[in-house]
């Protein structure tokens, strides 16, 4: 008996590392996954919103240029607000931390298990637009962090995840991911130069009748 019981015990032993290294083997693959199809294609999208700001933002000071002229420049006026709504959206004029974790939490509480924390850092202003840097660990089932980190690079408001480390619990249950994320909004200046509401005109300007001479 005590044969049998010293051969069990090694099996025993090697189902239980067995199963940690699955577990360990699905939280790489899902992470590298999650780097090579998620973090590339957003880098990639920021230098391109980076280039469509600067571009939406000569477009308005020159509209407002040319209204400051006395110009009918009604015609685009509607484009030109739902440009500002995108970019409100995508990149407000302030940080509006407060909604971005509004929005995690949303995503957290649709998957059971999945707990989170987050510490905010002090903003930086620098690159393509000013970002405020968050720290979140968002602990429980492979799947459902996995979920979680998707549903969160894919929120609306413009973010990107710097580095994202996963690691087994110490329950050996579920993972444990820590993930650094700067989220963007519009500089100051950019934020200033945005169109004021106009009225709409009742057309061109009429010409100056001639004077009559003698």
């Amino acid at each position: 008996m005590t044969a049998v019981a010293a051969q069990t015990i090694p099996r025993k032993r090697w189902a239980i590392d067995r199963a940690q290294l699955v577990i360990l083997l699905v939280a790489a693959v899902m992470l590298g996954s999650f780097l090579l199809l998620v973090l590339w294609p957003k880098q990639c999208e920021l230098s391109a919103l980076g280039s469509a700001v600067r571009r939406e933002r000569e477009l308005v000071s020159r509209k407002v240029r040319t209204s400051h002229e006395g110009l009918y420049v009604s015609a685009r006026t509607s484009g030109l607000r739902k440009t500002q709504g995108l970019l409100d959206r995508r990149l407000p004029p302030e940080p509006r931390v407060a909604e971005f974790l509004q929005g995690i939490g949303e995503r957290v509480l649709a998957e059971p298990g999945v707990a989170h924390e987050v510490q905010r850092g002090e903003p930086a202003v620098g690159g393509a637009a000013p970002a405020t840097p968050l720290r979140l660990r968002l602990s429980g089932p492979v799947e459902g962090v996995y979920r979680c980190l998707a549903g969160i690079e894919g929120m609306e408001r413009l973010n990107r995840f710097r580095r994202v480390h996963v690691r087994r619990s110490d329950d050996g249950r579920g993972v444990v991911a820590d993930a650094d994320i700067v989220v963007y909004h519009l500089p100051r200046a950019a934020a200033g130069a945005r169109p004021v509401e106009e009225k709409p005109s009742a057309g061109p300007p009429s010409p100056t009748p001639p004077s009559a001479e003698g």
